[in-house]
């Protein structure tokens, strides 16, 4: 019996790795093309200059969103219905934030073309993760959860004032894993400088020309 239960674990695992692999792959194509293609707008000119900084902007904004979500549900999720904090403006603040690093992460190359590509792969993965997620919390609350989806909004954040509590308890372990993982969204800017620096010198060569 407990060797079926181990196997059955690692079936669970391989499958949920898997999951969390294919999405990844699909990025393969967008990076390649952001390697090898040089955007259309002057070198240190307006745009250049407008889109890293609005790049930095939006990742940062990202990376602190998906820590302040972190401290409000690590733990949390699942075992009840977190209505409080970020999750008192939006039913999904912890997307909203991705999509606010995957504008940022596409931006960071300095081309529209790749940050909208990277948009709309985000909807593309996670819309239907959004919606069996919300489908699992209205089976398991399902009165509480129709109320809260009532009074909150599915994404974009409602206006009007925070629910916070006077305190929140979370994991320690699984809290100080999501901001390691927000650490890495910093690290998109760096790599994309580095990747124009050797677009720069000649290194990795340029296949595509002029792209908006």
């Amino acid at each position: 019996m407990q060797g079926y239960a181990t196997t059955n674990f690692a079936v669970a695992k391989s499958k949920k790795n898997a999951r969390l692999l294919i999405p990844k792959l699909l990025f393969a194509p967008i990076i390649l093309f952001a390697l090898v293609s040089r955007h259309i707008y002057e070198e240190g000119g307006f745009w250049d200059t407008t889109f890293a900084v609005v790049a930095f902007f939006f990742l940062t904004v990202a990376a602190l969103g998906r820590v302040w979500c972190a401290a409000y549900i690590s733990g949390r999720k699942n075992a009840e219905l977190v209505m409080d904090g970020p999750y008192s403006l939006s039913r999904n603040p912890l997307y909203l934030f991705s999509l606010c690093g995957y504008f940022g992460a596409g931006l960071a190359f300095e081309k529209l073309t790749v940050a909208f590509a990277f948009v709309a792969l985000f909807w593309l993965l996670h819309w239907p993760t959004i919606l069996a997620e919300e489908a699992k919390l209205r089976g398991k609350f399902p009165q509480e959860y129709d109320d809260y989806a009532k009074a909150v909004p599915r994404f974009w954040p409602r206006r009007g004032p925070m629910n916070l509590p006077q305190y929140v308890t979370f994991s320690p372990r699984i809290f100080n894993r999501a901001v390691l993982h927000c650490g890495f969204l910093m690290l998109v800017f760096m790599l994309a400088q580095i990747i124009e620096y050797f677009q720069t010198v000649g290194v990795i060569p340029i296949l595509f020309r002029n792209v908006p």
